[in-house]
């Protein structure tokens, strides 16, 4: 008898192990819970390429760029600040809404962005309107074999658009 309750007890234990990765994945949450967690969604890319045509909007990105730019989210609030990085590009951020105007923000920065020949940098103060682009900082190294470029944009999106 207790030789056949101890076989139950190890079947029992058995299943009880198979379920276990079941049961404790079930409850996670996957990144994206994290981001849209926040109403809003600060979106950076970057690249080392060009952002805007000669003449361009801050908000008329080149297809190109957009295309071939490494993209950070972070989820935010309409008033918030932090920071943000990866391996190449590092940012401190302050939002504000501007009072009177709904959908803008003043957006406060500074941060670095690390490229195949050096980096570069940029600090300052933007207007930006949910939706549009805007070109932070930039640079342009023009040598022999032809101009090259390194961009860092920002925009605000909705968290449900995400």
């Amino acid at each position: 008898m207790q030789r056949t309750a101890s076989h139950i007890i190890q079947g029992v234990n058995l299943l009880l192990l198979c379920l276990l990765p079941t049961f404790a994945l079930a409850g996670q949450s996957i990144p994206e819970n994290y981001v849209t967690s926040k109403p809003l969604v600060l979106e950076l890319r970057y690249c080392e390429c060009r952002a805007t045509e000669s003449g361009g909007g801050a908000s008329e990105l080149l297809p190109s760029f957009l295309r071939d730019s490494a993209i950070l989210k972070v989820g935010v609030s309409s008033e918030d600040k932090g920071f943000v990085s990866s391996s190449d590009l590092s940012i401190g951020y302050e939002l504000k809404p501007v009072d009177g105007s709904p959908g803008q923000f003043q957006f406060g920065y500074a941060g670095s962005y690390t490229t195949n020949d050096g980096s570069i940098a940029g600090k300052g103060e933007a207007l930006l309107v949910k939706g549009q682009w805007v070109s932070l900082f930039e640079s342009r190294h023009d040598s022999e074999a032809g101009s090259q470029y390194s961009n860092v944009a920002v925009r605000l999106a909705e968290a449900d658009g995400f």
